[in-house]
């Protein structure tokens, strides 16, 4: 049995490291399968691209994320064209304005269903219909296909959005819609009665993702074990069995039958992208204790066959893979997190 871990997150962010944070973590497993495995080329690629091209999909011009995440949340792509379409909220900092995702903004179904009918009253004529699958992610469906480049919503939380707006031959135009979505939205009661109650507005979205459903993708793995919306997505595609990930390795292990696992463990990474250092830590000690040390001992005693963590950071995948075998490589020595 081959256990896939996926943990974006899970190396911290250098500001951290330069404050000394990490200052007295023990963590010994994970240091230790780190040291005694195998390290791979790192890839220059973010999560999205890393999930589309582990199941065969292919760029169209963007990672086609928004037809896999609808159909993670029930809904039906078909051979439209589709943007995630990201409820947020933008800060004026000065000269700079700032993303705050919807995981900070608590918006209830009923804010969403109003914001989004009056998106979709608003655009109708150009043929875009919003659709709010959760409170906290939207989907768009085009009635033409756009040519647009776009960078993922968590590539641009807490920075500044200039640098991060769509391009693409169809990237002006989707700049005004912004725009234009930025004005409707400000004026509408549903934020004027946020404004009052002192919550923040949302005030814009964020599109990314955009593309058609490419077909039934390939199967790499026995079992997905994610709540993440575009793993599962896939997974559906792909017509793999999923669930959630369990608390621990330990109740992985009792049910986990043969073959090759994806287990996606991301809370580290809610943690770093929302600067959440304490959080961040309380998250990585659970890991050493309730995955790493469990799966090291099963990967000693044969109880699995291979272990190979995949991590991301800095807009790179970077991949780790241990055998038996490996653990018995004692002039390997651990290093501490920060070193890599």
């Amino acid at each position: 049995m081959h256990c896939h871990l996926l943990i974006p997150g899970l190396f911290p962010p250098p500001q951290w490291l330069d404050a000394g944070l990490l200052r007295g973590m023990r963590l010994t497993a994970l240091e230790t399968l780190l040291a005694r495995g195998k390290e791979y080329p790192p890839q220059d690629e973010g999560l999205a691209a890393w999930l589309c091209r582990a199941f065969g999909v292919e760029k169209q011009d963007d990672w086609p994320v928004a037809a896999y995440t609808l159909l993670a949340d029930g809904g039906s792509p078909g051979s439209d064209f589709w943007l995630q379409a990201e409820p947020v909220h933008l800060q004026l900092q000065r000269e700079r304005m700032v993303l705050v995702d919807a995981a900070n903004l608590a918006i209830s179904g009923e804010e969403a269903a109003g914001l989004t009918t009056a998106l979709n009253s608003h655009f109708a004529q150009d043929g875009l219909s919003f659709f709010p699958s959760r409170p906290e992610r939207w989907h768009l469906r085009l009635a033409h296909p756009a040519r647009l480049e776009t960078r993922p919503l968590e590539d641009v939380i807490g920075r500044n959005i200039r640098n991060f707006l769509p391009g693409g031959p169809d990237g002006g135009n989707w700049r005004r819609i912004i725009n234009e979505i930025q004005m409707l939205l400000y004026t509408h009661p549903v934020n004027q009665a946020r404004e009052q109650r002192g919550a923040p507005m949302v005030n814009s979205v964020w599109p990314w993702g955009g593309g058609l459903l490419a077909g039934k993708p390939s199967a790499p793995y026995t079992r997905i074990w994610a709540e993440d919306a575009l793993a599962c997505g896939l997974a559906a595609a792909a017509e793999i069995p999923r669930a959630r990930a369990p608390a621990s390795a330990a109740d992985w292990l009792r049910t986990a039958a043969p073959g090759q696992h994806l287990v996606i463990l991301d809370k580290p990474h809610q943690a770093v992208l929302h600067g959440d250092f304490p959080r961040w830590r309380e998250n990585l000690l659970h890991l050493e204790a309730d995955w790493f040390t469990p799966l090291r001992q099963a990967l000693a005693r044969g109880k699995i066959t291979q272990l190979t963590l995949h991590v991301f950071s800095d807009a790179k995948a970077r991949t780790f893979s241990v055998v038996r075998a490996d653990l018995w490589k004692i002039w390997r020595r651990r290093k501490p997190l920060k070193n890599y």
